[in-house]
């Protein structure tokens, strides 16, 4: 596995989104290039011994609806993502043998130990999660050994697509057909990246280019319903103003309700409180 340096460029020129009005990276140009479709998880080449199971198929599309930080943890949203095997990080494919880690250094988990932690357990609590709520059909990822490795091996699978997300700030402004009464937003992308990108691009199912939330046939609607101006309305669902608020402002309302407890029981430290996004019309357009 090799690092995801080579996947992050800098461009020069401004960057516009596919099927977005006036929505540039303009405050800072750098990209990162994201794998799209399914890579094959392989052990090290200079492993200390052979594995015996087959390569993990893996389709990273389908983890979109995830957090990249869910297991990217390490990662800060700006720079290039490493592999998990990189220098520093799970480099070890098995555990070091019980004693053998100096003292006072931290035993860092193995590869073998941080898939299984991650992928495993996270499949185990979906049906779990699922089965608590009723389901009678369980949708998550296999949980036996033969479900992610077969026998015999499968073939190595690499059906990548690279996508360019950007991680600077992007300038929003309503489509050129409309009057702004309002100041620009200024969006930091980046900062968004603790969240699945489906919970705001939520008809992109991570094959493909990420549609603007303006593009024809999705909130391309640019005055509201003439029965309301009520945002909330479902007869306004398709308003662009309406579908910016509401996915933005009741999950910074959220946050903010979350930090208030967070202070109220004396966690006061900027670094231990969760972040939270503005809610004040200023606060936006500025």
């Amino acid at each position: 596995m090799k690092s995801y340096a080579r996947l992050v460029c800098w461009v020069v020129a401004l960057l516009i989104i596919p099927g977005q009005y006036l929505v540039q990276a303009d405050k800072d140009p750098e990209q990162l290039l994201l794998p799209t479709g399914t890579m094959t998880l392989m052990a090290p080449p200079d492993a200390e011994r052979e594995p015996q199971l087959s390569p993990v198929v893996f389709p990273h599309s389908l983890h979109f609806a995830y957090s990249c930080k869910d297991c990217h943890h390490e990662w800060d949203g700006k720079s290039e993502v490493q592999s998990c095997a990189a220098a520093g990080c799970h480099e070890n494919l098995w555990a070091a043998p019980p004693g053998t880690t100096p003292v006072g250094e931290k035993r860092i988990k193995s590869l073998a130990g941080a898939y299984h932690q991650t992928c495993r357990d996270c499949h185990r609590n979906e049906l779990k999660a699922q089965k608590a709520a009723g389901m009678k059909r369980f949708y998550t990822g296999p949980i036996d050994c033969e479900g992610c490795h077969p026998e015999p091996h499968a073939e190595p699978v690499h059906d990548i697509e690279m996508l360019p997300v950007p991680t600077g700030i992007l300038t929003i402004s309503p489509p050129d057909e409309v009057e702004a009464t309002q100041a620009a937003v200024e969006f930091p992308h980046g900062a968004h990246f603790d969240y699945s990108c489906q919970l705001c691009h939520h008809d992109w199912y991570g094959e493909g280019e990420v549609e603007g939330c303006m593009t024809e046939g999705c909130h391309d609607q640019l005055e509201p319903d003439p029965s309301t101006r009520d945002i909330n309305d479902p007869a306004n669902v398709y308003y662009y103003l309406a579908a910016y608020h509401n996915a933005c402002l009741p999950c910074h309302r959220d946050l903010q309700q979350e930090r208030s407890a967070f202070i109220k029981a004396g966690i006061t430290d900027a670094e231990e409180l969760p972040a939270a996004g503005p809610v004040a019309c200023i606060e936006c357009h500025n």
